[in-house]
């Protein structure tokens, strides 16, 4: 390289005029491509799309005009302990891979094929609830939920829905077994990255039916919603903070484990991956969980060009996600980095909520919170109740936490232990809200010495509670 760089050097000092001539003639049909009507946009085209250099430019017009085919190249950086990674699409799986329900996020066209100029086959509306049939890394096939028509979509238009729990999907070839347990006989094998729906989980198997076959299937092979949860709802604690999946158990933050058979929705992380097909020893390995810095999703054109036969260039980005972020709004996925010192959601079936960590933060969809100003950076218990009322710390709302007025008055407080117990208390901290059944609501006090807890009926409600200290 250094040698002909050298001689080309040597040219141009020698004989200048003929080198131009040669040049001319040589680059005529660049120059004529470059020189178009968008001559101002011309691009870099490529020999192949893993040349290092581009082999020349033309314009738009020019590479649109002669395109043979296009590819979608999807990848991400991602971040895998303490260090970042660049992996392919199909290296990872991603949580709306193991959704089995979906909300489309805006209108959108059901297309008849997974490419991007396919024939539309219906115009879905914003929040259309849809099946996912299968998966690729960039595309779903779906159908109505009310009805037949099938169709594909971008995943990016998607969005999971927090009371679906989805399918599963196995790493690695799995066999499926008569029993559950290893000793039990196979009946069959199932190839690597199936989607399955669980019929029951027994012993750490899943129950499942594939191919018109029921049998257990070793759960450890197997990714799903559970693996991506930020939160679960389970009907005996509500929502709850998660660590991680361990088998057939989730991990909760406090440490606490909760049969995955038991948990009814799921609040994902978006930026969290799982990788099922590693890249080398250095790198993640299978089932590693990484962090998605940054997708990218690029479609390279092929066309025909006079002179230099096929090449390749990048016809568009797609940007598959796009975040607005502000001071006073956070994603699921940043408070999950944080201390969450409560959380409540109006029920299992909406993701209207609250929390507090680090400031107190409203959500519409669980994916996105608004802090709440009247509040600060401070940390209180919140709760929400069935009849529509919200509490954060001594504080009540009637309109979905828009507004807040006092509901606690300390003086009462104090007045209902001092009769309860025969003592003044010196201090009066709230620690915890609960909602009861028949429009009652029960708070726990720390008074510096004992938890005091107190019970009031909210059938008839004003800023005047009637309090009664409840006894072990």
């Amino acid at each position: 390289m250094r040698s002909i760089l050298m001689r080309v050097s040597t040219l141009l000092l020698l004989s200048p005029p003929a080198f131009v001539a040669l040049s001319t003639a040589a680059l005529s049909t660049v120059a004529q491509a470059a020189l178009s009507t968008d001559a101002t946009s011309a691009l870099s085209f490529y020999r192949s799309r893993q040349s290092v250099f581009p082999s020349g430019q033309a314009s738009r017009t020019e590479l649109e005009n002669k395109i043979t085919h296009t590819e979608l190249e999807l990848s991400y950086s991602v971040s895998w302990d303490h260090k970042t990674y660049a992996l392919d699409s199909d290296q990872i799986l991603r949580d709306i891979q193991t959704a089995r329900y979906v909300d489309t996020k805006s209108s959108c066209e059901l297309l008849s094929q997974n490419l991007r100029d396919a024939r539309a086959l219906k115009v879905l509306p914003a929040k259309a609830t849809l099946e996912v049939l299968e998966t690729d890394p960039y595309w779903a096939r779906v159908k109505e939920k009310n009805g037949k028509l099938e169709g594909w979509l971008p995943l990016h238009l998607l969005q999971a829905k927090h009371e679906d729990t989805g399918v599963y999907v196995n790493l690695i070839d799995t066999y499926l077994r008569k029993g559950p347990e290893i000793p039990s006989g196979i009946v069959t094998t199932i190839p690597r990255l199936r989607r399955v729906l669980p019929l029951a989980i027994e012993n750490g198997f899943l129950k499942i039916q594939y191919e018109n076959k029921i049998g257990y299937a070793d759960i450890n092979n197997f990714v799903s919603r559970a693996d991506f949860a930020n939160l679960a709802y389970s009907p005996k604690g509500n929502w709850m903070t998660i660590s991680h999946r361990n088998g057939a158990f989730l991990v909760t933050k406090a440490g606490t484990q909760v049969p995955v058979k038991d948990i009814l929705g799921y609040v994902t992380n978006s930026h969290r991956g799982v990788v099922v097909r590693p890249s080398g020893s250095s790198g993640p390995q299978l089932l590693s969980r990484v962090e998605i810095l940054k997708p990218t999703a690029n479609v390279w054109a092929s066309s025909k060009l006079e002179g230099h036969g096929e090449v390749w260039w990048k016809k568009s980005n797609l940007l598959i996600e796009d975040e607005v972020k502000s001071s006073t709004t956070i994603t699921t996925d940043e408070l999950m980095k944080r201390e969450i010192y409560s959380i409540a959601f109006e029920s299992k079936d909406s993701l209207r909520g609250i929390v507090s960590s680090e400031g107190v933060y409203r959500t519409e969809d669980g994916l996105k919170w608004t802090l709440i100003p009247l509040f600060g950076k401070q940390n209180y218990p919140v709760n929400i109740h069935p009849n529509g009322n919200w509490f954060v710390g001594s504080y009540k709302s009637v309109n979905e936490g828009k507004s807040f007025e006092p509901f606690i008055r300390w003086d009462q407080i104090a007045q209902a232990i001092e009769s309860a117990l025969h003592r003044n208390p010196k201090v009066l901290r709230l620690t915890q809200i609960e909602s009861l059944p028949n429009s009652q609501v029960q708070i726990y006090v720390d008074t510096g010495v004992n938890k005091i807890k107190l019970r009031s009926s909210l059938s008839s409600f004003s800023s005047n509670l009637n309090w009664s200290v409840i006894k072990n």
